[in-house]
């Protein structure tokens, strides 16, 4: 059997680490790393040095994804705000509608005027929780 210097299996090591070279020349990478203390601590490096690059990348794409959910989890609790308070307001008109006013046996007029304020306060906050949906479902300006 030929002796291959550390050079040429150097040169194919990152073949083999990607498993793209011959069944020939992977056998020649493997007996030579049995044998060859420098070049098997090299493949070792090649490994722990692919293995913090794909560690990187699922990092990032873990933070990016967090970053996603946070941002779409702020849209949805303003939407729900937006929807009960619009469906508040409404109740409110309504209940004032419905109710409706008479005069008492005593002169006095009698109507559910509280709800008005009401109504009136759940549109504010509609309107406030409107705005904050529109900012919160805004895309980023790209750089």
């Amino acid at each position: 059997m030929m002796d291959i210097s550390c050079e040429v299996i150097r040169d194919l090591l990152p073949l083999y680490h990607d498993g793209v070279c011959s069944e020939e020349s992977a056998k020649l990478v493997e007996t030579h790393l049995q044998s060859c203390p420098q070049c098997r601590e090299e493949w070792k490096q090649m490994q722990e040095e692919t293995t913090m690059v794909k560690n990187m990348d699922e990092a990032k794409l873990i933070w990016e994804t967090a970053q996603v959910w946070k941002k779409n989890r702020k849209a949805s609790f303003l939407k729900g705000a937006l929807a009960i308070s619009l469906l508040a307001c409404a109740a409110c008109v309504i209940a004032f509608q419905a109710i409706g006013s008479y005069v008492a046996p005593d002169g006095t007029l009698v109507e559910p005027f509280g709800f008005i304020p009401m109504a009136w306060l759940f549109l504010l906050l509609s309107g406030i929780f409107g705005v904050g949906f529109a900012f919160a479902r805004r895309k980023p300006k790209q750089k």
